[in-house]
């Protein structure tokens, strides 16, 4: 749910508690409309992460921190020159409105300790992060807002604070439990009840005004003209009791998660029971937890689409390059296969110089290196003399064959290339990190499909120590890589000669090694190890995939090779079947 007044009002009540008297210590930037504060509480360390992101605006607590740019931005400099070592007075939401103000005491040039604000915004699309001074006059903000942008309010440096327009809808700080009732009898039969909630009261999401609908009615989608007057009375009972509680900051936190739990669907500060059994419902202690939880795995999400399409962007392009000249030189081959007929009409025209003149457009003669001597006809330049146009002949024999060896040669170097660019769309799309995706993007500049970035005063770097993924079956150790690079060190530094290599045959995919035991793999061992191989490679989906496996003292990568690139030699293959739910199984967390 994108954070309403509810959410923020919990959010708020707890930083206010949380973060009473804490020092500000470090204030960083790391996204254009993103700011993080790092603080010193009573309780200890803390991190408030402030974002007016379009997509996922919110203010809460969080425990990790993103990579910050080599050179702070314009508006981070301010804060910290302004902020750093002030302390938090209070953290208040403003109105019903989804608008956090946090006072924040420092000193001023004259060395006096004034008060000043940082607004946090989260309303979409709408959202800011503003810079107050003691006077509530605005000294920057993250986003201008000018008259070009809307005639309403203007967010620019200088101006004085003003609080988002107000609106006609009921404020449940004030309003009763008949209002709620009475907005329900005279809103459009033809509008479904929790819409009607949200158009007429404000700070409510979808989410919330759904679930009152669903505990009055024991469903969720329901028009207003479907309602008796009970049914809307018990939603006016419904929606008064939840603001009374907010207003009493009685929250249960909650995550929503998916019925598998892989995927976070929703978060909220009550319990959630309209999508019944459909979901899982995970209760949290608070809400700043809730929000970290939930808003981690989506801002982790966003980041992971953001960059993978960047690569993969450049690595289909690079494809589609590679394949365009391969049908080139495919071309150029076929042309080069007709050479000996250049080279017979040479050798014809040079038996047949007596007969011919300069001027005729045509040679007509017996063809010797056919078995039954049929005639031929073999066209002349007739501005050349007869010798002239023999050599025309020989040299385009000769153009030819020089241009079926590079092309073959070409040829080959291109195959290569495109199989190793579908290694790497296989790694982009195995990521699961930025980290990985940033190892991905590294291995590209290496190979020259991404410009270096060398002028940067700070050098990307990974989030986390890269590593393979780690299995365990019957005391076997087995390890598949994440990505080329990982393949080459699984492959090149990591294995022993008596340990055992395997690869899904003919298509991109990650590189398995088993350790060696001291005793002969077991056949179960290799079908378990082919079987992962199967499941992390392009082929996964397949029902069945050949997987080939040796000893690792069998594989060599040539020079010059590209990452994740090698050549193996007296190998077996297996039939197997890619099993995700094995490799979930014999995993080491």
């Amino acid at each position: 749910m994108p954070l309403d007044a509810v959410a923020l009002g919990a959010i708020a009540h707890e930083l206010n508690t949380e973060l009473k008297g804490a020092k500000i210590e470090k204030i960083h930037q790391p996204e254009r409309d993103e700011i993080l504060l790092v603080l010193k509480a009573q309780s200890g360390g803390k991190k408030l992460t402030i974002s007016a992101s379009s997509a996922n605006s919110r203010i809460h607590l969080v425990t990790e921190s993103k990579e910050n740019p080599a050179t702070p931005p314009m508006f981070c400099m301010l804060l910290r020159k302004h902020l750093t070592g002030g302390r938090v007075e209070s953290v208040t939401r403003l109105g019903f409105e989804r608008v956090i103000d946090i006072e924040i005491s420092s000193r001023n040039e004259m060395g006096d300790i004034i008060s000043r604000h940082l607004i946090c915004e989260v309303m979409g699309r709408n959202s800011n992060i503003i810079f107050l001074d003691e006077n509530r006059k605005i000294i920057d903000s993250v986003k201008h807002i000018d008259l070009t942008v809307s005639s309403v309010r203007n967010i620019l440096p200088g101006l004085l604070y003003m609080m988002p327009p107000d609106t006609d809808r009921l404020n449940p700080e004030t309003a009763t439990e008949d209002e709620y009732f009475m907005m329900l009898a005279n809103a459009p039969e033809g509008r479904e009840a929790d819409r009607a909630i949200t158009d007429h009261v404000k700070g409510i999401s979808p989410l919330l005004a759904g679930e009152c609908v669903y505990r009055a009615c024991n469903q969720r989608n329901l028009f207003i003209g479907e309602l008796t007057t009970a049914q809307k009375g018990k939603i006016a009972y419904e929606l008064f009791g939840l603001f009374e509680k907010a207003s009493k900051y009685e929250f249960s936190p909650c995550i929503i998660y998916s019925e598998d739990e892989k995927k976070t669907v929703d978060f909220a500060p009550f319990e959630i029971k309209q999508y019944e059994s459909a979901v899982k419902i995970k209760n949290k202690k608070t809400m700043n937890e809730a929000a970290c939880e939930f808003y981690f795995a989506r801002d982790l999400h966003s980041r992971m689409n953001d960059r993978s399409g960047a690569i993969t962007k450049i690595v289909t392009n690079n494809i589609r390059r590679a394949q365009k000249k391969l049908d080139i030189l495919q071309g150029e081959l076929k042309e080069a296969g007709d050479r000996e007929k250049l080279k017979i009409s040479g050798d014809l025209i040079t038996a047949n110089l007596y007969k011919i003149k300069k001027g005729d457009e045509k040679l007509i003669t017996q063809n010797f290196y056919d078995a039954d001597f049929s005639e031929i006809e073999i066209k002349l330049d007739n501005k050349l003399t007869p010798s002239q146009n023999a050599t025309r002949y020989y040299t385009r024999y000769k153009k030819a064959k020089n241009t079926e060896i590079y092309a073959a040669k070409q040829m080959e170097i291109t195959i290569k290339e495109l199989e190793y660019l579908e290694s790497v769309l296989y790694s982009v799309s195995n990521a699961q990190t930025p980290s990985h995706l940033a190892e991905i993007r590294g291995e590209l500049v290496a190979n020259g499909y991404i410009k270096s970035e060398t002028n940067k005063k700070k050098k990307e770097k990974n989030l986390e120590t890269s590593k393979p993924y780690e299995f365990l079956y019957k005391g076997y150790t087995i390890y598949v890589g994440r990505n080329n690079i990982q393949n080459d060190i699984l492959t090149l530094k990591m294995s022993r000669s008596r340990d055992l290599w395997l690869h899904a045959k003919n298509i991109a995919g990650s590189h398995t090694l088993v350790k060696y035991m001291g005793e002969e793999f077991p056949n179960d061992v290799i079908e378990v190890a082919a079987s992962l191989a199967a499941f992390y490679s392009k082929g996964k989906n397949s029902p069945y995939l050949e997987v080939d496996y040796c000893p690792v003292n069998h594989v060599k990568k040539p020079n010059g090779a590209k990452s994740g690139m090698v050549i193996y030699e007296g190998y077996n293959t297996a039939f197997v079947k890619p099993d995700g739910a094995l490799a979930e199984k014999l995993i080491k967390k």
